[in-house]
């Protein structure tokens, strides 16, 4: 196998402690790696990779020339519960999964190779501010039941980077359809007895065809299966502040392995690129009104990342049910759900039907 320069045997040794000797781990307050036995800390050694795009096709059928593991320490283990596979770098170990709350009791095992990791953000926010601001969010949920607040503790959420692929490509699309253009005539009607006239509007339809060509820069799609939909489109980053990956990145944090296939990955991209062509399709029909028929798209020039993107994960079970909470880990933002508390507000239905009462008898009483 084909040695990538960023990963080498001198990387593991890399995250040892210049003072003493022990691990260290990467710190979201400095930036670097910090000791956390006697304070120590240096900055994480650049090996002077940067991010480049990768070509699709190349990477279509990958092999064992193309394959690295994020670390050559780098250890994994699965989650027999919802399947999630997360990669960490010793001593760091994984004894819940962050995405379902269940007991991983499989062995870590060395980590498979996969498509390396391009880029990452690293965690900026630290462990202490993101359960801050979890206590937060968990304090304005009314009715949540008392064990969610068991979450709020630092350890009980993990830091862990989850995967995301980003494409680049040029299209060329070639449409037919039809452009609306509005047209009113007067109508004339009576209502109580008196004349009126009102606008009646009419759309007259024409053929049109053409085409449309549009450069997609970083569409991303994220890779993972184990957080819900709707938590993960709506963590924001800002890829302008990715930096070329180094597995010192991952000393003290997991990473998940990629559930989404680059193939996988690149369909779901196209599925969001048409809703972007059909708008350009759109647009180049003009008129008040359009109607799309077919569009054929031709892809060229397909390149792609594969990045880490830091989150603060953690699950639950209420009543058989699976609860998730996420924390962005360069914004602090916390997505979440949350179960209700029927306790809590069958005693307040309560506590509000006796004042009632009271209110009433009150009333009566006066008169």
């Amino acid at each position: 196998m084909q040695n990538n320069p960023r990963i080498s045997k001198e990387n593991i040794n890399r995250f040892l402690c210049e003072s003493c000797g022990a691990n260290m781990g990467f710190d979201a307050a400095s930036g670097g790696l910090a000791c956390p036995y006697c304070g120590h800390r240096q900055s994480v050694a650049q090996t002077g990779g940067t991010i480049t795009e990768k070509d699709f096709y190349t990477f279509l059928r990958p092999d064992s020339e193309r394959l690295q593991p994020m670390a050559v320490n780098a250890m994994q283990v699965s989650c027999e519960t919802c399947g999630a596979t997360v990669t960490f770098v010793p001593p760091e170990t994984a004894r819940n999964c962050d995405f379902c709350g269940g007991k991983i009791v499989a062995q870590p095992k060395s980590a498979d190779p996969l498509v390396a990791p391009e880029g990452v953000l690293p965690f900026s926010v630290t462990a202490q501010v993101a359960s801050t601001a979890l206590k937060g969010w968990i304090n304005s949920r009314w009715f949540a039941p008392g064990n969610l607040k068991v979450l709020a503790q630092p350890d009980k959420v993990g830091s862990v980077y989850i995967p995301y692929w980003t494409f680049d490509a040029e299209t060329d699309s070639q449409y037919t359809g039809e452009r609306g253009e509005y047209y009113y005539d007067t109508e004339y009607f009576e209502e109580n007895g008196e004349q009126k006239s009102r606008q009646v509007r009419h759309t007259n339809w024409f053929g049109k065809s053409g085409a449309v060509s549009r450069h997609f820069d970083d569409l991303y799609i994220p890779a993972t299966k184990s957080l819900l939909p709707e938590y993960v489109k709506h963590l924001s980053w800002k890829f302008n502040e990715l930096v070329p990956y180094e597995p010192a990145y991952l000393a003290g944090h997991k990473a998940q392995t990629y559930q989404v296939s680059l193939e996988e990955g690149f369909e779901l991209f196209k599925q969001s690129a048409t809703e972007i062509i059909y708008n350009d399709v759109r647009g180049d029909i003009g008129g008040d009104e359009q109607r799309v028929h077919n569009v054929n798209t031709d892809y060229s020039n397909i390149t792609f990342k594969h990045l880490l993107l830091p989150v603060y994960a953690g699950a639950y079970r209420y009543n058989n049910k699976v609860f998730q909470i996420v924390v962005n880990g360069r914004t602090g933002e916390v997505q979440g759900e949350r179960p209700y508390s029927w306790l809590k507000i069958g005693c307040l239905t309560i506590v509000i039907i006796a004042l009632l009462l009271i209110i009433l008898a009150v009333f009566g009483a006066s008169r």
